[in-house]
């Protein structure tokens, strides 16, 4: 398997072609999508380790977010690519 830091930096480049496929207009868009996108993820995991550690792993994911963000300011950034001409 590859590193933690590898496997980021190849779910952050499928995640930008995801949005671009899903071909997202608005910010809302892009959150929709990546609600389904985490959706099956958490399905996936279901299918492979179990519903029990597939509910941990998620509510871990909840629990890391809402501590980071608070008293932070989160900024939108643009995931979305430059469509080639």
């Amino acid at each position: 398997m590859i590193t933690p830091k590898e496997a980021e930096k190849l779910a952050h480049t499928v995640i930008q072609d995801y949005v671009n496929a899903c071909q997202c207009n608005t910010l809302e868009d892009v959150g929709n999508a990546l609600m389904k996108l985490a959706s099956m993820c958490g399905l996936g995991m279901c299918a492979t380790v179990g519903q029990h550690e597939a509910v941990a792993r998620l509510q871990g994911t909840t629990d890391y977010i809402a501590a980071i963000q608070e008293g932070k300011n989160w900024k939108s950034e643009a995931i979305i690519r430059e469509k080639k001409h």
